[in-house]
């Protein structure tokens, strides 16, 4: 068994799990991070193996190891850390996290920097049904289909960024996918990863989604958790549908668990215009269908943003009633009912930079955070934890200089998307119609 006691065996004042542990890899852009805060570096053509060690990852766990920060993204933590808050780096080592994610070797030898990931994201392709506020082309084909039909808006303030370059590296994607296969199955890496998750696009309307359960069918873990990053429009019939098979395959000791990450900033009609196309009925049908599910872990994703951060509070009560709904487990050895835990993780939106709720700095923001931290439960590590991290969230923002041509070019950019799409950002974010100084 397991210790799930065990301290990640790193000690220095800088070392994060992620670095060691996690890689993102981005076949269609042929790109790999070691989380989603940091620089993507190209996987070398001819040496997919490589990803999770290059020279960019092996660098920073070299730094990490003497206390140093790595910049290419870790400034997030640091920022965060400096200002008196939980980060990323920190959340992810508190002792109630399943810290079963460190890698083998670094276990046998704390100064190793070249190891088999534990966690392994995929990123197959940009096939999507919905085109939120802060995304692009890169991640969204319906982005692409929209920016084909009405050209990438441009603006001329050089402190603004606006939109996403269309263009896609010229790579082999039925190669760069055969590789990914080839990889987890040779030296049986596959049984070295802990959590497999895919994102998109959205995965339920990707085909790749079929091979990956296929995968795992073929190749069992029994110390897998299968999770998926998704928006969950999808039509509850096929959803169901699959959440049932891993079900199944959970019970034949082939996975460990299956976990839906849901992503949800907010609620109401201000959330369904940053999440363009999102069906606030369909998300909330699948994700309660899940609820009674023992298998499923459930935790909401929120992408922290200016035109959010006001609807949260009704988001988290709605989880508060959702926590309560799932019915108790009888826990023989311990005499005691229990119930299985809606996790909640979020980071701020960096890019593009308009979307950045830190550019409004203190005082617009603050009452909606005293809101939501006065509505987060404390009743777990995991609870108390997320709390102090979004804490930490609040005070970076509520330290940051207010840069009005920023929001003002936020507003550039509502205007562009009412005119592509026929809506009103007036109308729903009235606090935002003013001049800004």
């Amino acid at each position: 068994m397991t210790d799930q006691k065990r301290v990640f065996p790193i000690q220095s004042n800088t070392a994060c799990l992620l670095k060691w542990a996690w890689s993102t890899v981005f076949l269609r852009q042929g790109k790999s991070s070691s989380c989603h805060r940091t620089d993507q570096a190209p996987i070398p053509v001819g040496d997919f193996a490589s990803f999770h060690n290059l020279p960019n990852k092996v660098r920073a766990r070299e730094m990490m190891q003497r206390g140093e920060w790595p910049q290419e993204g870790c400034q997030y933590c640091e920022k965060i850390e400096s200002a008196g808050g939980m980060s990323d780096r920190q959340y992810q080592l508190h002792a109630g996290h399943d810290l079963d994610r460190t890698p083998q070797e670094l276990l046998v030898d704390p100064t190793v920097t070249e190891v088999v990931p534990t966690i392994l994201e995929v990123y197959f392709n940009n096939t999507c049904n919905m085109s939120c506020l802060y995304c692009g082309s890169h991640f969204s084909s319906k982005w692409e289909e929209e920016n084909k039909r009405f050209g990438m808006y441009e603006n001329t303030a050089k402190t603004v960024q606006f939109g996403w370059d269309n263009k896609q590296p010229d790579l082999d994607y039925d190669q760069m996918l055969a590789d990914f296969w080839r990889y987890l199955h040779e030296k049986d890496r596959y049984l070295h990863i802990r959590q497999y998750q895919i994102a998109g696009g959205e995965p339920f309307h990707q085909v790749e989604l079929e091979a990956s359960i296929d995968f795992w069918d073929t190749h069992p873990n029994p110390e897998l958790t299968f999770n998926f990053i998704t928006n969950l429009k999808v039509a509850p019939k096929k959803f169901k549908t699959t959440i049932d098979r891993l079900g199944r395959m959970v019970d034949e000791g082939k996975l460990k668990r299956v976990q839906i990450s849901s992503s949800l900033d907010g609620w109401g009609p201000q959330q369904e215009y940053v999440r363009w196309g999102l069906d606030l009925k369909e998300w909330q049908e699948n994700f309660e269908y899940c609820l009674t599910k023992p298998f499923v872990q459930q935790c909401i994703n929120a992408a922290i943003n200016p035109l959010t951060i006001k609807t949260m509070p009704d988001l988290i009560r709605r989880m508060t009633a959702w926590q309560e709904s799932i019915p108790g487990v009888w826990n023989e050895h311990y005499k005691t009912m229990e119930r299985k835990q809606i996790s909640y993780s979020f980071m701020t939106v960096m890019a593009p930079n308009y979307m950045d709720p830190a550019i409004f700095g203190a005082g617009v923001f603050d009452k909606d955070f005293e809101a939501i931290l006065a509505l987060m439960p404390e009743n777990t590590d995991s609870e108390k934890s997320a709390k102090h991290h979004m804490e930490g969230i609040s005070k970076q923002i509520a330290a940051a200089p207010r840069n009005a041509v920023v929001i003002n070019g936020l507003k550039d950019y509502l205007t562009e998307i009412d005119r592509r799409r026929g809506t009103s950002w007036p109308e729903l974010f009235p606090w935002l119609n003013q001049d800004w100084k």
